[in-house]
Formats: C-alpha cells, structure tokens, sequence
C-alpha cells in the first residue's frame, strides 16, 4: 500500500470531498444525496458540530481518498454511544484505506473518547465494507427492510456494532 496519512478534516477538504461524493459508487452506498455542491460542503465543514469528529485519508501526493468519522451523542445517558460513517474514493477500494481509517476511528473511540459502543448502517449488498467491518469487530444486529432509496429502489440496510466493554 501506498503511504496513507490520517488526519482532522479541514475547511480546506470541501472541494474533494464535493468531487468525490458525486461519483455513483460513492452516492450508491451512503445517504448523501447527488450532486452537493462545494459551497455545501463547506458548509457543512464550518458548521460540524464538537460530538462530530470527521477524519480525511490522504495520498502521498496529499489528494483526499477517504472520508470517515463518529457522529457521538450529547445525550448524557448515551454519550458512550457513537455512529461511524466511512467513504473511499473508488479508485482506492481495496488498498487499506477504509481499514485505516477504521483503525484511527477506534482507537479515537476506545482511547479519546472513552467510547462502548460504535454502530453503523450498511447497505445491504456492499460485502466489502461488511467484511471491513467484521475484520473489526463489528456484529449484525438487525435489518431494517426498505430503509435506503438507491437510484429508485428500496434497498435494506443492516445495522453493525461494536462494543468494548468498561474497565
């Protein structure tokens, strides 16, 4: 694999992210709905919320690859709680990216944040990112039927978890 670098998201990231959540793979597996302009990413980038930690994985030449983070709670009675999102670039499926950025994510969650329980959503029919997730720890929880419009249809969408338990 290529040298991959992690870091905090950046106002400075909306343009690529804006690229690369257009492209139909990308949009086919997220609930982020076709073309978002870069004026809403940035939006989006200045108005993150602090229980929303956001991280870009980038290429040696420094291009945005990968997306990921935890959107936590500030609900105190489910604070210990977190939903990850993950996105990689097309071209970058299969080379460490999403398990890099998964790492740096859990060990945000375990040793920062003091994180038990990290759940997500997956469409149904993407068996690399569940894969991924299993690698990880992740474990089915349950389905919910016809949650996701995809490109006119209903698709499943199966939610994941992880848990740690406390010390």
């Amino acid at each position: 694999m290529q040298e991959l670098r992690i870091r905090k998201v950046e106002p400075e990231d909306a343009s690529a992210l804006a690229a690369m959540m257009v492209l139909e793979p990308v949009v086919a597996n997220t609930l982020q709905l076709p073309y978002q302009s870069v004026e809403d990413w940035r939006r989006k980038l200045a108005q993150t919320p602090p229980h929303v930690h956001s991280l870009v994985a980038c290429n040696a030449e420094g291009r945005v690859i990968g997306n990921a983070g935890l959107i936590g709670n500030e609900r105190p009675r489910i604070r210990h709680a977190a939903s990850l999102f993950i996105v990689v670039h097309p071209d970058w499926h299969g080379r460490g990216v999403g398990s890099a950025l998964l790492r740096a994510l859990l060990e945000l969650a375990d040793n920062w944040l003091g994180l038990l329980r990290v759940e997500l959503a997956v469409v149904h029919d993407n068996e690399p990112a569940i894969a991924l997730y299993r690698k990880f720890g992740f474990e089915l929880e349950g389905r919910r039927r016809m949650e996701q419009l995809r490109a006119g249809r209903y698709e499943d969408t199966l939610i994941m978890a992880r848990l740690r338990r406390p010390e």
